[in-house]
């Protein structure tokens, strides 16, 4: 597939279900810890008869757990803090042997390289001197944006990510989920989850988040930091995707990338009211601040995790 393919071709991908974009990022920020509190006590002055001494105690109070909270989702940067949780995670990963400058995906054909920042990778490359800034984590990343990941297929929703059926025969084992076989065979340090498209508007969300949980807690263990981002449309009707979403971010103290933030300043969300289903796909403007905003945060998220200054 040749990703320098003009985007009105690109909305054309044929998903087996409903599809749309997926948003990114949400914003984890520094766990909270103790900081310990001198508490200063007065010393008796020097008499005859000797005294005993006042100890000075120290008392410990917990630092403020100032995170924006998942109930206000919609209004958490558009590009992730990293905390100190998602930088743990990173140098296990690599006392585990991931690979560095790495990155993979986790969704449907609406995160196929064609369509979800594989642009990067070409000769077609928007970037230029345009953002030099961007350019060294593009230069370090580019295989990964060309790379076909096995937990990346046609219709793909939370639950079938981590179905067997659904895995690569050719590419992985019969026992193995697609999100699995990724990690095995790719050992990334970084995962894109972009899913949420997929889930049946009246499935309930608390089923989503279980599988959402087990799909964290998979990468995690691998030593990869997951990226969780969030979708534009609302075809649940009441956004419980992207709350949920944002509460799995929390609860793990993870990146999200909230893309429905970004997609939120374009005209009718950045999404396709032509198209058939309406205001599923994105439009053409809207995969270029997709792609861009992943970009953005990939950036953020590296030089963060290995103290890169710019």
């Amino acid at each position: 597939m040749k990703l320098h393919l003009t985007f009105s071709i690109l909305l054309n991908v044929i998903c087996f279900s409903i599809l749309t974009s997926c948003a990114p990022a949400l914003t984890p920020t520094v766990l909270p810890t103790d900081t310990p509190t001198l508490t200063a006590t007065t010393l008796p002055s020097p008499t005859e008869t000797p005294t005993s001494m006042f100890t000075p105690t120290i008392t410990s109070t917990a630092t403020p757990d100032t995170r924006p909270l998942p109930r206000n989702w919609s209004s958490w940067p558009i590009i992730p803090m990293v905390s100190a949780r998602a930088v743990e995670i990173y140098r296990l990963g690599q006392q585990m042997g991931v690979t560095p400058n790495t990155f993979s995906v986790v969704g449907d054909c609406q995160s196929e390289p064609a369509v979800f920042m594989g642009i990067y990778g070409t000769d077609s490359n928007p970037i230029g001197e345009n953002y030099p800034e961007y350019l060294e984590t593009i230069a370090l990343f580019y295989d990964s944006f060309n790379h076909n990941s096995v937990a990346v297929v046609n219709g793909l929703s939370a639950p079938s990510a981590l179905d067997p059926f659904w895995a690569d025969s050719a590419r992985c084992n019969a026992t193995e989920s697609p999100v699995a076989c990724e990690l095995r065979l790719y050992k990334p340090m970084v995962v894109f989850i972009n899913l949420g498209t997929n889930w049946r508007a009246d499935a309930s969300a608390d089923a989503y988040v279980a599988y959402l949980r087990q799909i964290v807690d998979q990468i995690i263990a691998s030593g990869a930091v997951p990226i969780l981002t969030n979708k534009a449309d609302n075809v649940e009707g009441d956004h419980s995707i992207n709350l949920v979403t944002a509460q799995v971010a929390y609860d793990y103290d993870i990146p999200l990338m909230n893309f429905w933030l970004r997609s939120d300043s374009m005209p009718n969300h950045g999404l396709d009211a032509a198209h058939t289903p309406p205001n599923v796909y994105l439009t053409p403007a809207g995969w270029d601040a997709r792609n861009f905003a992943a970009l953005r945060t990939l950036d953020s998220v590296w030089r963060a995790l290995t103290e890169k200054q710019r």
